[in-house]
C-alpha cells in the first residue's frame, strides 16, 4: 500500500465510528503523512492522539505525549509495565515534571480496521491511565502556551526601542584615499648602467696554481699503509662423527580381524495421537509479550515472534493461554488476536 492509501484507509474507518474523529493534518519533518486524532468523543473526556508513518516505515505509529506534575517516573514506568499488549513508553525528569511519550504500532502487512481501532483503544486507555497519576498538561495545552508566549514576544518587537543605536553616517573615504606612486619613466635605469661583457673577468685573470702563495697549505701524499704478515694457524684434524643406530621408526602390527557387528532394529516411528497440538492462531506482525500468569503485575516471561503459530488452550477474561509447538506454555492479551474480548 502506498501512504497514499494508508491514509485514505485509516480516514475512511474513524469517519465510520463514532468514537473517533480526524483533527487537523500536521507537518513533521521525516514523516510521509501526520494527523491529529480524538480519541473517545463519547465521553467526557477524549483524548488527542497523533497518527503518524515515518518515511518509508512499514507501520503506522499512534502515540500521545503527556506531561505529569513532578517526579513520577516511577509510578509511569510501573503503568506503563503493567499494560498488556504493544505499548510502549519512553519516561524521563524534564525540570520539575515528568515527560510521558507513549506510542504503539500497527504493522502495514496485517493493518485493518479491527487492529487499528484496537490499537488506539488501547493507547487511549494507558493515557487516561497516566492522567490519573497526576496532574497532567498535555501536548496540545504546551503548544498553546508557547503560541501565546510567541505571540507577546511579536507584539513587543512591534514596539519602538529608545535605546536603539542612531544608524551612523558612511564616511567619505575618497577623501582620504592615497593614490599609488607610480615610477616615472626617468627613474628606471637606462641600457647604458647595465654592465656590459667587456667588464666581466676573462679567464687570462684568474690566478693560477703556481701564483698560489708558498704559505697556503698543499696536498700531501698519503702515507703507505704497513703490514705484518701473520703466522698460519695449523689445520686441527677432522674428528670422526660416531654413528647412532637407526631405531625404526614404526612397529607394525598384526591386522586385527573385523568382526561383524549386529544391526540394532530402529524403532519404527508411531503416528501422533488424535487431539494433539494443532496451531489455531499465529502471533501477529507487531510481536506479543507472553505471563506466566494472568497478571499484569508479573513479569514478562517471553516476547513471540510475529508470525509464530500457536494454539489456544484457555480464554480467562481478557487473558488468553497459549501452547507453542515444542510445548511451552504462557498466557497472553487475548484481544490482540480477537479471542478475548
Amino acid at each position: 500500500m502506498t501512504p497514499d492509501e494508508v491514509k485514505q484507509s485509516i480516514t475512511t474507518w474513524c469517519s465510520s465510528d463514532d468514537d473517533l474523529e480526524i483533527a487537523s493534518d500536521r507537518f513533521e519533518p521525516g514523516t510521509d503523512f501526520s494527523f491529529g486524532l480524538k480519541a473517545g468523543t463519547l465521553s467526557t473526556a477524549p483524548v488527542d492522539l497523533v497518527v503518524l508513518k515515518a518515511d518509508g516505515a512499514d507501520r503506522v505509529t499512534i502515540r500521545r505525549s503527556v506531561t505529569l506534575t513532578g517526579d513520577n517516573v516511577d509510578a509511569a514506568n510501573q503503568l506503563v509495565s503493567s499494560r498488556p499488549g504493544s505499548v510502549t513508553a519512553a519516561v524521563e525528569r524534564s525540570g520539575a515534571d515528568t515527560t510521558v511519550v507513549a506510542q504503539t504500532y500497527v504493522y502495514l502487512d496485517g493493518l485493518s480496521k479491527h487492529t487499528f481501532v484496537q490499537a488506539v483503544a488501547e493507547l487511549a486507555r494507558t493515557s487516561t491511565l497516566l492522567d490519573a497519576i497526576g496532574g497532567v498538561e498535555t501536548a496540545s495545552e504546551v503548544d498553546e502556551e508557547a503560541a501565546t508566549v510567541a505571540s507577546d514576544a511579536i507584539d513587543e518587537d512591534a514596539e519602538p526601542d529608545s535605546t536603539a543605536v542612531p544608524d551612523v553616517a558612511p564616511v567619505a573615504a575618497a577623501s582620504t584615499f592615497q593614490q599609488p606612486s607610480i615610477p616615472q619613466p626617468s627613474s628606471i635605469p637606462q641600457p647604458s648602467s647595465i654592465p656590459q661583457p667587456s667588464s666581466i673577468p676573462q679567464p687570462s685573470s684568474i690566478p693560477q696554481p703556481s701564483s698560489i702563495p708558498s704559505g697556503m697549505p698543499v696536498g700531501q701524499p698519503l702515507p703507505t699503509p704497513s703490514f705484518t704478515p701473520q703466522p698460519a694457524q695449523p689445520v686441527q684434524p677432522v674428528q670422526p662423527v660416531q654413528a647412532q643406530p637407526v631405531q625404526p621408526a614404526y612397529t607394525p602390527q598384526p591386522a586385527q580381524a573385523y568382526q561383524p557387528q549386529p544391526v540394532q532394529a530402529q524403532p519404527v516411528p508411531q503416528p501422533a495421537a488424535a487431539g494433539g497440538w494443532a496451531p489455531s492462531h499465529s502471533v501477529p506482525p507487531q510481536g506479543l509479550r507472553a505471563w506466566s500468569s494472568p497478571d499484569p503485575s508479573g513479569p514478562v516471561v517471553a516476547n513471540l515472534a510475529p508470525g509464530l503459530p500457536i494454539q489456544i488452550a484457555e480464554v480467562r477474561g481478557a487473558w488468553a493461554r497459549v501452547i507453542c509447538s515444542n510445548g511451552w506454555t504462557g498466557w497472553i492479551d487475548g484481544r490482540i488476536i480477537g479471542v478475548a474480548a
